[in-house]
């Protein structure tokens, strides 16, 4: 019979929660790694892969004065040492139920101990412990706690532990992937609807407001990531917070975000232009919208995450040849990356990055072009970039966002 909250769910049009059978199932996957790796135990202290294994969701990580420690062994279920006012959050979010506490914060022992102690209680096959210390990860705990810990279980071996955890979390189950197609969809209709709220004389931040609320309504979560720009002819970058500078008619605006629902991330951006686009402006959208199409086109099982980043490439170095324009590919590096519990994860798309893309993976397609606005003091550097987001599927690929229109938005 379903839940209560399974029948919310379908009523409200979100996906279903993460069953305790796929975080088992999960924790399994880990295991096997684990034991081909020659590990006896891992230990997770970053916030997506704790909840990733273990379910856990409460806003405090924000507050740095409380560690938490995940311990998954060779074999068995994981355990969770965590600060005592966690373990109610524990109880109500986590299938997990191997529990230890200490009262916090308790700066000359905040769980280490506890932590040495169930380590050493599961290292007793290899001698090797899987800790969050490759590319990309993050310990969120004391590095000095780390120290301690890593001394505490000497001479057991302290090894990077993470590159598994990125490679299992590339492919995700159909629960993932209705999970991220969800706050897709809520932000493609935020984004598509912004126009008609909007009009000049506003700020950049005015309009992030309306935005941003109007994501909350739609059932996005959480909005840790919102870049708001705007510019005459374009914008300079699309790294800066929205402020106060006020929208006027020739100014192109552009919001990026990266929202989350349950912990997974959406992250793609859309252009609108107050009054009709420049026959420039209009051109170069044109350009990275139809790269951002062959990326999607080129996407499938089999395929390489450099054939993607080739594919978009061909599109705008073909219009630069044909089209009289002065542009460049945007100097950063990459055209895409992995998508899931952090908004940016590996894989990448990249000319160098050959990862084979399988079944479950979910991407961003994001090409980019650099250019220049000519200004009242002279030539200005401007970028345009697109992204959507994608999943592989067993025959190709399916949009998780609703594709932007092939013309850039007009704010009347």
């Amino acid at each position: 019979m379903p839940t209560k909250t399974a029948k919310k769910n379908a009523k409200s049009g979100s996906p279903a929660p993460i069953s305790e059978a796929e975080y088992r199932a999960r924790v399994a996957t880990i295991q096997k790694a684990m034991a081909r790796e020659r590990l006896d135990a891992l230990l997770i202290t970053s916030e997506d892969n704790y909840r990733y294994i273990t379910g856990f969701n409460s806003p405090t990580w924000h507050n740095l004065t409380r560690p938490r420690y995940c311990v998954v062994p060779l074999s068995g279920d994981p355990s969770v040492i965590v600060p005592a006012n966690n373990t109610a959050i524990i109880e109500e979010t986590s299938w997990v139920k191997n529990v230890k506490w200490w009262i916090a914060p308790c700066p000359a022992d905040d769980g280490v101990t506890l932590t040495i102690d169930a380590l050493k209680a599961c290292a007793g096959k290899f001698k090797r412990v899987g800790a969050e210390l490759g590319p990309q990860s993050r310990l969120t705990m004391p590095v000095g706690d780390f120290f301690r810990i890593k001394e505490g279980v000497a001479p057991i071996e302290v090894v990077d532990g993470d590159w598994m955890l990125r490679e299992i979390r590339m492919v995700k189950s159909p629960a993932e992937v209705e999970h991220l197609r969800f706050v897709a969809q809520a932000v493609s209709r935020g984004f598509e609807a912004l126009s008609r709220r909007i009009s000049a004389g506003e700020t950049e931040k005015q309009v992030a407001e309306k935005l941003q609320a109007d994501f909350l309504r739609r059932g996005v979560e959480k909005i840790p990531y919102l870049v708001g720009v705007s510019g005459a002819g374009g914008y300079r970058n699309i790294h800066l917070s929205p402020q106060d500078r006020v929208l006027r008619r020739g100014d192109v605006l552009v919001f990026d975000t990266g929202c989350s629902y349950k912990g997974y991330y959406c992250d793609f951006d859309r252009e609108y232009s107050f009054g009709k686009p420049s026959n420039k402006i209009a051109r170069m959208y044109d350009i990275v919208w139809k790269a951002t199409q062959a990326g999607i086109d080129a996407v499938r099982p089999g395929a390489t995450c450099s054939d993607v980043w080739h594919a978009q490439a061909k599109v705008i170095l073909d219009a630069k040849e044909t089209s009289g324009l002065d542009f460049d590919l945007a100097k950063n590096g990459r055209m895409g990356h992995g998508l899931g519990m952090r908004m940016c994860e590996p894989p990448s798309i990249h000319p160098e990055d050959f990862t084979v893309l399988k079944a479950g993976m979910t991407i961003t397609i994001e090409p980019g072009i650099s250019y220049t606005h000519d200004g009242k003091s002279g030539p200005e550097p401007r970028v345009m970039v697109h992204e959507e987001n994608v999943t592989v599927t067993e025959d190709g690929v399916a949009m998780l966002t609703r594709r932007a229109p092939p013309e850039m938005s007009v704010v009347r």
